[in-house]
């Protein structure tokens, strides 16, 4: 009876540890997932790709995504040097890796002759308001 015990207790311990260990862990997604773009505008898809895995909370940090997904866009700027100085951002610093991707696409964009906006351009932006007469 107690070695019975003691079998039931250790594969009850044993299968509490692996799901522990094949457990993933949680990712805070800033946009939710059900605005995720589907199938729709890679656009939609690189901004909301930003937005998510650089944390990109502010809104200053937003619209400054926003410029460099217009940039590209535009074909002023390479999607794949964006991906990559994505990534090395986040090799930086995974908890909060925006700063060193702004350091970082502004320095490689210097290198090919691209002139990049600071971030402060857009916090030290005034907050517009119509008059309602």
């Amino acid at each position: 009876m107690l070695g019975q015990l003691r079998i039931a207790l250790a594969v009850g311990i044993a299968t509490f540890s692996l799901s522990l260990l094949t457990a993933s862990a949680a990712q805070a997604q800033i946009i939710p997932s059900n605005n995720l773009s589907g199938q729709g505008d890679s656009t939609a898809r690189l901004y909301e790709r930003l937005v998510n895995r650089l944390h990109a909370t502010t809104q200053p940090q937003q619209d400054y995504l926003q410029n460099i997904v217009q940039k590209v866009n535009d074909r002023k700027l390479d999607l794949r040097l964006v991906v990559a100085v994505e990534r090395y951002a986040i090799r930086r610093n995974q908890h909060y890796p925006f700063p060193f991707f702004e350091r970082a696409l502004k320095y490689e964009a210097g290198k090919r002759g691209i002139t990049l906006p600071s971030i402060k351009l857009f916090q030290d932006q005034p907050i517009v308001t119509t008059p309602s007469f």
